[in-house]
This record gives structure tokens, sequence and C-alpha cells, in this order.
């Protein structure tokens, strides 16, 4: 259950990040990580995730991309 909830805001952050406040960045660093809803979410998991999971983190990471992408279609 714990961990449903870290991935729901994981996914969350990622999509109120891209959506709020990439706009507000300069030119330069408006690049694919930063302006992608899932692939944001995906890099802030892998980073969060790599401390409790080491390798592995790939498989919560990749939940996280997906909802992410559901949360953006909603």
């Amino acid at each position: 259950m714990n961990i449903a909830i870290e991935i729901l805001g994981i996914s969350s952050l990622g999509f109120i990040f891209s959506s709020v406040v990439t706009p507000m960045l300069p030119q330069k660093i408006k690049v694919k990580p930063f302006t992608c809803e899932s692939c944001l979410s995906w890099w802030f998991a892998i980073g969060y995730f790599n401390i409790e999971f080491g390798i592995l983190a790939i498989i919560p990471a990749a939940i996280c991309y997906v909802v992410a992408s559901l949360i953006w279609k909603l």
C-alpha cells in the first residue's frame, strides 16, 4: 500500500512540475525530460526508488511512467 501511494505521488509530482514549473524555465532548459510529464515522472522515480530498491527501481519507475500518462490523459 505504501509503494502505491509513493507511485501516485511521484507521478503527480512529475505531472505538476512539467505543467506548472516548466513554462517558467528559460528557453535553454526547456528540453525533453522537463517538458514531458511521463519522462519527468520516470526520472523522478528512478532517483527516488534507486535509494530503496537499487537496480530494481526500474519496475516502479515504469509504473510511474504509465500512471503519469494516464493522469495526463484525464
